[in-house]
């Protein structure tokens, strides 16, 4: 899933702060990023979820160079993170 890599990497969110953010493990986040199978869809969708809220785009690149992220909104969203 190297477009949710990618998308924390905007942020700049550690694996543990975007795992707290969607409410699932570091563990969960690391082995969705490794594109490892045996993860649930809802935790995926968590964490685009979390992403998405925070400003990140994910492009599925019809009609552009390609696929990838972009961010609309460049908050930071540590204070979430802190909770």
């Amino acid at each position: 899933m190297t477009a949710l890599r990618a998308g924390r990497a905007l942020l700049g969110l550690s694996q543990e702060e975007l795992a707290a953010l969607a409410g699932i493990s570091r563990q969960v986040v690391a082995r969705i990023e490794k594109g490892e199978g045996n993860v649930l869809v809802e935790s995926i969708e968590r964490v685009r979820a979390a992403q998405e809220a925070a400003g990140v785009v994910f492009i599925d690149g019809e009609g552009m160079r390609g696929p990838g992220v972009a961010l609309i909104r460049t908050a930071r969203i540590q204070a979430d993170v802190d909770q």
